[in-house]
């Protein structure tokens, strides 16, 4: 570990002088609420999306920042409680600066904290703010809705300093301190992702052969260079990452967004105009979904756009996305078993769905074709290493969870012109022992300038890897923190490559790992939304890795990315039964002995007014939470047998259903209509 060091007492002593320090403190106390004090706290302060300032609360629960006066936003955030967001926060000269905070335990794990949205949209501002359970909102944080606390720093105050400089070490994570050896010592809570720097003596530990006490590190290394701190071994479970689907609100979000103009530049930029879009969700004549169906969009018998059904029979099809043009006398033609079906004059995606009914048998495909295209430059060096682990967990998972399926994997590494490779891959195969070999021999290199080789990446991925001819889902998850470059071939490569991806049934999910921009975000949703995928992005709750941007959303959970990419293939490979049941499949439930398959069956799907939920057994709870993760139901204590639950006071649109039973959490996805 290299540690760069930019102390000096002579400096700090000098530029007390002629550079007096105008900043400010604030300071508070982070407590749950039963009054204890919550150890490693993340409490960040943030202006503009630009993070300012950020620190963890100590052992008492305290924390301190120290910034210039001014208007801030201010996040605190803690594994297993509800992360809380204040807009606007003053931090004056002339008054106290004093905030403490009750946080309020989620009653879940990591995937139930809850993080509101960044989209500067007006229309939504009135969504940003705290997010608490409705009963539990105290006095104290009733106030600090609308009153930004503000805290005078005590006489005299002043920053500790070093007794001595500090020097590095020939070694690599050794520094002199007073003379001294100390080792620098990170250790890691997995409970609460957080790691403190500690210094150990080296001579005191040579000498009596016992290790040395460890003392804080806070004092003695005032600024260590970025990504030189050692980072927890990768394992799976420390990534954590939240998803947004753009298609699941296209009303309340995305047609927001295009109203008020804040995605214009990014969509010249690139050429993409995800504008008139329009929905088919087939089924045959007992409403059973008819997944992997060709469907095409035709303007006046001219084709516009072809994609396949998914596997809760659904179609995206898009006209005028790469030139913005509206188009008329549209047409969507199905085709079943050599058979055309038509649905005339089309209505616009924001006026609902395009029912089409079909006589047809139930069949629905066992293959599953995935492929990791997986940026390797070396600005991925930070987080690469963790990203190898969870993938090779996802595919054990995966399969484990979805035995009845065929999985076929493949990869695709890419770098950038000038390196050492353009693009590395290995095929898709059903072999997966070979795919997970090749993953772990990949390391991160090369690159130099921003822009990378996506394009590249892409066209191997659609045109280099040999997909399936019938499947139930196939999916690209793009992992990148980098943009492609601006030059018109790759545009027009992008451009062709993704509307054969839609043609050919892939749905490709972007992966945005640190240093993404804004511009690459918006092309990441983009893609998605042009071939019926999703966005999904890194946050920084793991403390791996660099910055992490703030995603354009509304609110989203936070969840283990692990989790999250099961829970997405589960949810994209998930099909009904004949019988129009759809199942649910439990996973490491501590109930099931060796050789047990547990399952639950919910139906209909899609419903109108009620579903009824089949258990194997009573479990701790059911919630259905919509597509910004909010919990809109939540029912206690079910028991084994079929359950009713009623919806008809929920909006159309997709929900998650996730069944909690001994402390294991299993999820499928019901799709609400309305007639």
């Amino acid at each position: 570990m290299k540690i760069t060091l930019f102390l000096s007492a002579f400096w700090l002593a000098f530029a007390g002088i002629f550079f007096p320090n105008d900043k400010v403190t604030l300071k508070g106390k982070v407590t749950g609420a039963s009054g204890e004090a919550l150890i490693g706290v993340h409490v960040v302060l943030s202006k503009e999306r630009t993070t300012v300032a950020a620190t963890t609360t100590d052992v008492n629960g305290n924390y301190k920042l120290e910034v210039e006066p001014g208007t801030y936003d201010l996040e605190v955030s803690y594994t297993g409680f509800v992360t809380k967001r204040m807009l606007e926060v003053e931090i004056s000269k002339e008054q106290e600066n004093m905030l403490d905070f009750t946080l309020e335990e989620n009653g879940a794990a990591l995937s139930e904290v809850v993080v509101m949205g960044y989209s500067k949209r007006k229309s939504h501002k009135k969504d940003v703010g705290f997010k608490a359970p409705p009963a539990a909102m105290s006095k104290t944080e009733d106030r600090l809705r609308t009153e930004p606390a503000v805290y005078k720093p005590d006489a005299g105050e002043a920053k500790p300093m070093p007794s001595a400089p500090i020097t590095p070490a020939p070694d690599d994570d050794i520094i002199i301190v007073d003379g001294r050896k100390k080792r620098v010592v990170v250790p890691f809570d997995p409970e609460t992702y957080e790691e403190k720097v500690v210094l150990i003596d080296v001579e005191d530990e040579a000498a009596t052969g016992e290790p040395s006490t460890r003392e804080p590190a806070d004092e003695l290394v005032e600024s260590i260079a970025p990504g030189t701190i050692p980072q927890p071994k990768p394992r799976a479970g420390l990534l954590t990452a939240g998803e947004w689907s753009d298609l699941n609100n296209w009303n309340k979000h995305w047609v927001d967004l295009l109203a008020d103009g804040e995605i214009n530049p990014h969509q010249e930029l690139y050429g993409f105009f995800p504008q008139h879009r329009f929905t088919l969700l087939l089924t045959n004549n007992l409403d059973v979904p008819l997944p992997d169906v060709p469907v095409q969009l035709k303007s006046g018998g001219e084709l516009v756009w072809e994609a396949r059904t998914d596997n809760t029979g659904k179609a995206e099809l898009w006209a005028g996305l790469f030139d913005k043009k509206e188009k008329t006398n549209l047409t969507v033609e199905a085709w079943v078993n050599g058979k055309k079906f038509e649905v005339k004059n089309p209505k616009a995606a924001k006026n609902g769905f395009n029912f089409l009914k079909v006589e047809a048998e139930c069949y629905a495909p066992k293959n599953v074709d995935i492929v990791w295209a997986v940026d390797a430059t070396g600005s991925m060096g930070d987080e690469l290493e963790y990203l190898k682990t969870e993938l090779l967990d996802v595919i054990g998972r995966a399969q484990h969870k979805n035995p009845a399926l065929n999985f076929k994997m493949g990869t695709s590494f890419y770098r950038d012109k000038g390196d050492e490779y353009i693009v590395k891959s290995s095929g898709l195969s059903p072999d997966i022992h070979k795919t997970v070999e090749f993953i772990q021999k990949q390391y991160a290199g090369g690159g130099g300038d921003y822009p990378e080789a996506v394009h590249s990446a892409l066209e191997d991925v659609v045109y280099g890897q040999t997909w399936s001819e019938n499947a139930i889902a196939r999916i690209c998850f793009l992992v990148l923190d980098a943009s492609p470059h601006n030059e018109p071939e790759v545009k027009a490569s992008l451009q062709k490559t993704i509307r054969e991806a839609a043609k050919k049934g892939i749905r490709i999910v972007p992966l945005a790992a640190s240093g993404i921009q804004k511009d690459t975000e918006f092309l990441m949703k983009f893609f998605g939304l042009a071939t019926n995928g999703t966005y999904l992005f890194l946050t920084d709750h793991s403390g791996i890795g660099g910055k992490h941007l703030e995603p354009t959303t509304d609110e989203y959970k936070v969840e283990a990315l692990n989790d999250l990419l099961v829970r997405i293939i589960t949810e994209y490979t998930s099909i009904e039964t004949c019988e129009g049941k759809s199942n649910i499949r439990f996973e490491g439930d501590p109930q099931q002995q060796p050789g047990q398959v547990f399952q639950a069956s919910y139906y209909p799907n899609p419903a109108v007014d009620q579903f009824t939920l089949e258990l194997p057994f009573e479990v701790q709870s059911v919630t259905l939470y919509d597509s910004e993760g909010k919990g809109v139901r939540k029912i206690e204590k079910l028991q084994s047998g079929p359950n009713v639950i009623q919806i008809n006071d929920l909006a159309a649109g997709f929900y998650t259903i996730r069944i909690n039973n001994n402390g294991t959490m299993q999820t499928g996805k019901l799709l609400v209509v309305r007639s």
